[in-house]
């Protein structure tokens, strides 16, 4: 979560942090020719919502086959932001969690998931920033206007 902790009726960006092992590659929204796009769906408590994923720019790669597809090599984070109740009470943690779904590729495709799960808790006070916030930066989820970063052979 971007932040430590959550306001009645605030907002926060909550994500999914991938660390991909160099040679492997997993899948955006556009997987392209072949794959499968990584999935996150999110759940909460009543009166949490989450908005669309973000996606950063993909990298362009090239499959076993000459398969153009799109993803992410080294570390990509996928943000949703999530919004709390106004009637969320100060005091009462609220429970976040994500079911994941990727797909990861090298010579080879490999299915992946994950069940994860964070609680926050509600204050008055204004919400401090988490020790995660840096993944977060706003500039990470602006898309170049090319689109895509290029990378060949994989």
């Amino acid at each position: 979560a971007e932040h430590a902790s959550l306001q009645p009726g605030g907002k926060t960006r909550v994500g999914v942090s991938f660390e991909i092992e160099e040679g492997w590659h997993i899948y955006a929204k556009d997987p392209g020719d072949a794959g499968l796009p990584t999935k996150i769906a999110w759940s909460g408590p009543r009166g949490v919502t989450f908005g669309p994923l973000v996606w950063p720019a993909p990298q362009q790669f090239i499959d076993p086959g000459d398969i153009k597809t799109f993803g992410y090599s080294g570390a990509v984070v996928l943000v949703s932001q999530m919004t709390v109740s106004p009637k969320a009470k100060a005091g009462e943690p609220v429970r976040v969690a994500a079911k994941v779904e990727w797909l990861a590729c090298k010579e080879i495709c490999l299915p992946g998931s994950a069940e994860l799960e964070l609680t926050l808790p509600v204050g008055e006070a204004a919400p401090a920033l988490s020790t995660h916030a840096a993944l977060f930066k706003h500039d990470r989820y602006q898309i170049p206007s090319s689109g895509i970063r290029s990378e060949k052979g994989i």
